[in-house]
Parts: structure tokens; sequence; C-alpha cells
């Protein structure tokens, strides 16, 4: 059974622009006939919580990984029996779903174990002590029931060692505590009662004399007629056996969302051929085989929003990367094949976003038009970020009209949203909206969020240094920081910490700071403006 997903993607600590992106990109998809799926790999930051509650919408799921797990891949279905099931009924059902192993489960579908088709069949090879064993352990009516033959006779002593004699003659060979198998001849039945067999089971039959149910008495011998023919008896008779007498208990079984590359480590290590996939309450869902784990593609994914594997999903480097949407600078992204990358000079995603659907000749929703709409105003700070264009202008206005909204109001509750830090730790300030970057050998790490005036600064400019001072030494970034963005565009106030600040002294000699607050003019675009200022700099 195959499962292909397309998961699309924003970014880390997701923002607007990257929440809506992913959703809408993800419903394009579903239109055009793909089965495509929005996730996020960070927590909502506030603005984008009250724009999705704006419009009653959820949040994509929220994911740790990308990478390709048990569910993901081809699997076989599984054939299953009951453990009193016998060894022909499975046999049966296997040959019925062309399968080589059977898995055997209690009432309530639990996996008890696994029988292969050698497991079944080994007691037809004869001379093997493991047939006696199961004849020895197969109760004498289960024999009967099977074979649809006549207990006439059950004894209160139980006494077969499992070996099965066809008695042709008055022979010497001895039938003590042997399943015989005859015909009708009552000499030769008597003289089997007499030679202590455990069971006699006649065929051309309809009863046994009343002198052999005497001796039957009196040497405890079963006592069974059967219309069927003895070779067919002696044949078929190790079939009344019950699975479970036969299935394997030790066993490697692996969970629908085990990592492939967990399975392939034990899988290497083990002999079987196939394992069993359970869920999390042990009902077994398929088989998994070498084939299946050795032959599997990695999960496919969409990026939105961002095209360097630092930001991206944690696993990207191993998925199979269709499609990356953005707007920003092209990273340091390597891909095992060719891609489709769609990169503009403009504001938002979202706005290339809309142009796809209309390249596709797809109508958007009023709703989505309308979270798109949001996503343009977020990201271009209303329209007076450096990075916004007249396309995205344009786009914003064509879309508030399909979502019946006024574009002044909207920004206005979007922006207020986002400029509010009351309530908020230093620390979820810092992580809300968190990007990473390689520039010239350095890691360094930009944090932005809006505010409305300075003030909104002092109440937690203590504890943020400390977050950032931490950041720095847990992650091994070399500079850290975090800019305060002015929601009229005038500017950002800006906070540095890590081991090579000091690279980045220039800033300080360049522009005004106040207690170490570093104050930036009209620079309030992250990538094009804050990144590029600083790569310029560090090389």
């Amino acid at each position: 059974m195959v499962r292909r997903t397309i998961y699309v993607t924003g970014h880390k600590n997701p923002d607007t622009d990257s929440i809506i992106s992913a959703m809408a990109y993800a419903y394009l998809k579903q239109q055009l006939g793909y089965n495509a799926m929005a996730v996020r790999i960070g927590e909502l930051n506030q603005e984008t919580e009250f724009v999705l509650s704006l419009f009653n919408e959820f949040a994509p799921p929220l994911v740790k990984d990308i990478k390709t797990r048990v569910r993901d891949i081809e699997f076989d279905d599984v054939t299953t029996c009951k453990k009193d099931e016998t060894l022909y009924g499975a046999l049966m059902k296997m040959r019925k779903n062309n399968k080589k192993v059977i898995a055997i489960v209690d009432d309530k579908k639990h996996l008890l174990g696994m029988a292969s088709i050698s497991d079944i069949t080994s007691p037809l090879v004869p001379h093997q002590d493991l047939n006696n064993k199961l004849i020895r352990e197969t109760d004498i009516a289960q024999i009967c029931n099977f074979l649809q033959a006549k207990l006439l006779y059950r004894c209160e002593n139980q006494h077969t060692d499992g070996h099965v004699f066809i008695a042709a003659d008055l022979c010497q060979q001895k039938c003590k505590d042997k399943i015989v198998i005859t015909g009708s001849d009552h000499d030769i039945i008597s003289h089997c009662i007499e030679n202590n067999a455990a069971s006699v089971i006649a065929t051309g039959i309809d009863d046994f004399k009343k002198e052999e149910y005497q001796l039957a008495e009196k040497y405890q011998c079963n006592l069974i007629v059967s219309d069927k023919q003895i070779y067919e008896i002696s044949k078929n008779i190790y079939y009344a056996t019950t699975v479970d007498k036969v299935m394997s208990t030790n066993l490697t079984t692996f969970k629908y969302d085990d990592y492939i590359d967990d399975v392939k480590a034990k899988i290497n290590k083990s002999r079987y051929r196939s394992y069993p996939i359970i869920d999390n309450h042990n009902h077994i869902i398929g088989n998994l085989s070498r084939y299946h784990v050795f032959k599997h593609s990695n999960r496919d994914l969409i990026l939105v929003d961002h095209n360097e594997l630092s930001q991206s999903i944690e696993g990207a480097s191993q998925a199979n990367i269709l499609e990356i949407i953005d707007h920003h600078r092209i990273g340091g992204i390597i891909t095992s094949s060719p891609v489709v990358f769609r990169n503009e000079r403009v504001g938002c995603t979202a706005t290339i976003i809309t142009k796809l659907f209309k390249e596709n000749n797809v109508a958007i929703p009023a709703d989505l038009a309308g979270l798109l709409c949001c996503a343009i105003i977020s990201d271009t700070v209303n329209f007076k970020s450096v990075t916004c264009t007249e396309t995205d202008v344009n786009t914003a206005k064509e879309l508030a009209r399909m979502a019946c909204l006024n574009l002044d109001d909207l920004a206005k509750k979007i922006l207020a949203a986002s400029a509010n830090l009351s309530n908020k730790s230093a620390q979820s300030i810092f992580r809300n909206d968190l990007k990473q970057f390689e520039i010239n050998h350095l890691k360094v790490t930009v944090s932005q969020c809006n505010i409305v005036t300075k003030d909104s600064i002092n109440q937690i400019k203590n504890d943020m240094v400390n977050t950032i001072r931490d950041y720095g030494k847990d992650s091994g970034s070399d500079i850290v920081m975090i800019a305060f963005s002015l929601i009229d565009g005038s500017g950002s106030y800006v906070l540095i910490e890590g081991n090579g600040k000091e690279r980045l002294k220039d800033l300080y000699e360049r522009y005004d700071s106040e207690d170490g607050v570093l104050f930036l003019p009209k620079v309030i675009s992250r990538k094009q403006q804050l990144i590029p200022l600083i790569s310029s700099i560090l090389e």
C-alpha cells in the first residue's frame, strides 16, 4: 500500500507569511490533484494566532522532522487468524490471499505471533520429532472435529506419544501409545486395542462391536470412525493442530511511526524476511519485508518562505525536495535532483503563491484570500518595508476585495497584535521569529519582533540580554541579536551578544547606541537590510 504525501512547510519559528503560504500552497496542490499537506515546525506567534482566529482557521499540525517513517513507504497487507484455528485453516487463508506469513491475533486483534509457510507445512515432512510433538499436544476431540470423524469412545487416560501408524494386518509391530488408522477388519481393530494403542481410527464401519468397547475401556483407547480414506486421514491428521502450536512469538516488530533508518539498522542485525507493523495498541496493520525497506523513497517535501537547510525542518537534507517557493536570498541548499525553484524579488511569499493560483486557473476561496492578504500586510509591515514592491501592494488590494476586507482597518489590527509584548517572557519573544545564517564561516542568529515605541524594550532589556547570551552558548552561535522593529517603519533597535560581537564594532561607530541598544534608522527588513548590512561588515 502506497501512502505518498507531499509535505509543505515554512521555516523554523514561523511567522504569519510562512504559515499562511504553506497552508495556501498545500490547498493549491490539492486542487491540482496532489495529496499535499501543510505542516509547521514551530509554535505560532501571537500575530499568526490572531490572523488565524479572524477567519476561524486551524493551524497546520506541528511536526518535529521530515525523516521517512514506516507509514511513508509501501508495505504488505496482512492476513490474520485466531490462535485456535487449525494449521489447515491458516494455510487455506494464506493461499487464498497469496501470503507467505500469517499473523495470529486474539479477539481484540492484538498480535500474538506469526507463522510462515514453512512453520505450517513442516509437519508434512515424515519422521520429524516436531510432528509427534504437535499431535501429542492436540486434543483428540480437535483431531476428530477436523477430520469430520466421530469420537464414539473417549478414554479417561490420554496417553498418545504423537506417532501415527497405519495397521493393514495383524503385524507384530507395536501399537502402544500410537494413533492407529485401519480399515474395517475387526480382528485388526481388536489387536490394536489390546496392544495399547492410544486411539484407533477405523474406516468403512459405522460402529465398533460391543467387545471392542470393552477392550477400549480396559486398555484406555479412544475409538473413532471416519468416512475418509486411510491415506487421506494419515496425510491430513497433522493439520488438525492449532496454529498457536507452531507460531513464533519471539518477533522483531516495528511501529507505524518508526524511522526507516532505525528499521534498517535492526533488520541488518536480524535473520527474518518479514516483520510485523503494529500500532500503539499492539494491533497489527501490515507486514514489512527487506525489499520494502531497502527500495523505499524519502518523503516528498516542498519548502516555502525559505531555502536554507539551517532554517528548514529537521531531516530536510534526506527528503525528496520537489519545489522551493521563496522571496529571500538563495542560501546553500543542495538537492539530489532538479527542483521547481520559484524565487522572486517581492516582499512576501504569499504574493508569489497568489500568482501561482492565477497561473493554474484555480479560484482562491474568500477566507484563504483574506489569510493571504494578512500575510502580505504582516511581512511588508503594512507596505512600509523596503522589500515591499508594487506587486505586493496590488496583490494585497486584490485579495482584500475578494475577501471583502478593509485594508487599513486590517493592517491596524495585525500590527497591534504583532507589537504587543505584554505578558511575554524575553525567551518567548526571542524565539518567536528566529533565523540562523552562515556568514563568512560565522554562525549568526537573528531574531526580530515588532514594537510601537522603544518603551516596550525597557522592561525586558536585562532579561533579553541574558537570554541571547545563553542562546549563543547553547547553540554555538558566534553572534546573536534581536531587532525590535518599529511598526511605523522608522527603524529598528538592536541588541547584540556573542563571542563574535567585536566583529561588528563598526556598527556601533556608524550608528547611535544608548545603554547597549543600537538604533538602525530605516532598517526594518531582516533579509534585505539587516543581514546584508551585517554581511558587508563581516566579509
